[in-house]
């Protein structure tokens, strides 16, 4: 078995950037999920965590034409953008090192 020594990298499938891990690791996770896709520059606005009302009758999607992001299914909602609104359901991403 080879010894695992220097540094790993790996690119995110979602924003693109390289991320860089000491080996041994073989995996890394990307923190993108936690800023705005859609403000420019993508990817540098820090977003808000987000708490749903959790009555049942905002259980369905929301509607609205100010709205946008994940909108289907807000009690999945992880995190708001507090400069464009932007709704956000994804998760961290595990980026594969080599």
């Amino acid at each position: 078995m080879a010894v695992k020594i220097g540094y790993a990298k790996g690119t995110c499938s979602r924003c693109g950037k390289t991320l860089t891990r000491r080996r041994p690791a073989d995996y890394a996770v990307c923190d993108c999920c936690r800023f705005c896709p859609v403000c420019t520059p993508a990817y540098t606005q820090p977003m808000d965590p987000y708490t749903p009302d959790l009555t049942p009758s905002t259980y369905g999607s929301i509607e609205g034409e100010t709205v946008t992001g994940d909108t289907e299914a807000p009690i999945k909602i992880l995190y708001r953008c507090s400069r464009c609104g932007w709704l956000s359901a994804d998760l961290p991403v595990e980026v594969r090192l080599s």
